[in-house]
């Protein structure tokens, strides 16, 4: 006689944490949802798209603990991980070789430098130096920078514009100053920098404050000529006193209500701006006579409204060539992959990789862009520009 395996019992333990599991897969759901509805439509949504990786992890402890305790209930997280899987790659890519490098490319590198650490908020006099050496040793053909500074006055060395066409040996560059200030010698603002011609440079504004805009840059190399666009979306723009909330989170002596709508309502406006500068930047790509390689700082997650929209039709060098973890961020949310190199999809890109040096609060960015086979001719001799 066939002795009948015992019935599992349903403990209280897995009666509750089912019930989490339902929420796990439900706040899933509602991240991936967020890069399909606008901000502005509901704007609370994007937050759960911040979250993505983190509710990906832990739906996935469930799938393991359901597995271990054979239960039928591993089809909720499964089901769940499945809808949202392609989500993931954009967190993590897993890569079993490293992709071969063509002779002919373009090295293209994006870097937030966060001013050339002006302010020495790392407590390091060397950083400047330091980013200089790294930028001679990687020796970018085109280099985009964001939150980029120089300075004309002679009261310190700090003429980034002139240090930096020598380390890098680039005849050419697109500067763009959102903000001038003491009569006009100390510059903030965006940098592009290329060996290769520049044959037209455009300043593309997404309010009438001119704060805020993105540039391109038409570059020709050899036989093909390539738009870079450099941008810098907007940022969430944390108080120091929004950093001190977040740090002593928890704490008795906070006051959480007040320190929670501050923080929601930064969110709520830069979730918006965001999803408006994304769609004017999603037209300039479309109608764009050249291929587009966009470089940059969203400020924004893989799994956002921002980044769906703006690489509609474009490839991301990390999904294409990239391994490991996207993250890009040093701050204080260290798990984001904020920074991004998109190209056109008529393009190949291929050895995506970060830089793994703290200089600024966002790693460096580099990937190589392939040209064609007659795309081998030396850059041509400065021009006016």
């Amino acid at each position: 006689m066939n002795e009948q395996a015992p019935v599992r019992k349903n403990t209280f333990l897995d009666k509750l944490l089912f019930r989490l599991s339902i929420v796990a897969s439900l706040c899933l759901l509602l991240s991936h949802l967020a890069s399909y509805v606008s901000p502005r439509t509901i704007w609370w949504l994007a937050m759960f798209g911040l979250g993505f990786g983190s509710f990906a992890v832990i739906n996935l402890s469930f799938l393991l603990y359901w597995i271990l305790r054979r239960s039928r209930r591993l089809l909720l997280p499964l089901l769940t991980l499945l809808l949202t899987g392609n989500k993931l790659l954009g967190i993590y890519e897993i890569r079993m070789s490293g992709s071969a490098l063509p002779p002919h490319a373009l090295q293209v590198m994006t870097f937030n430098v966060r001013l050339f650490d002006l302010y020495n908020w790392y407590h390091n006099d060397e950083t400047r130096k330091q980013i200089f050496a790294m930028l001679k040793k990687e020796s970018p053909d085109i280099v985009c920078f964001q939150e980029y500074f120089t300075s004309e006055s002679k009261d310190y060395d700090y003429n980034n514009k002139d240090t930096l066409k020598k380390i890098l040996e680039c005849s050419y560059s697109h500067l763009y100053y959102s903000l001038s200030l003491h009569e006009g010698k100390d510059h903030w603002g965006l940098a592009t920098y290329s060996r290769y011609p520049i044959i037209n440079k455009q300043v593309v504004l997404f309010d009438s404050s001119r704060r805020k805009a993105f540039i391109y840059s038409d570059v020709v190399a050899g036989s093909d000529t390539f738009r870079i666009m450099n941008v810098h979306l907007e940022s969430i723009g944390f108080k120091s006193q929004d950093y001190r909330f977040l740090e002593k989170l928890g704490e008795e002596d906070q006051e959480e209500v007040t320190g929670a709508v501050n923080i929601a309502r930064r969110l709520k406006r830069a979730f918006v701006r965001r999803s408006q500068q994304a769609e004017l930047l999603h037209s300039e790509i479309e109608h764009s006579p050249y291929p587009v390689i966009l470089c940059g700082d969203f400020n924004d997650t893989p799994s956002s409204y921002t980044y769906r929209t703006v690489t509609e039709g474009m490839k991301d060098a990390f999904r294409e060539s990239g391994s490991g973890s996207g993250r890009t961020y040093i701050g204080i949310f260290q798990s984001f992959r904020i920074d991004y190199i998109l190209h056109d999809a008529s393009l190949q890109s291929t050895g995506y990789r970060r830089v793994n040096e703290k200089l600024s609060d966002h790693y460096p960015l580099s990937c190589r862009i392939v040209l064609t086979d007659k795309s081998t001719a030396a850059p041509t001799p400065p021009a006016s520009y």
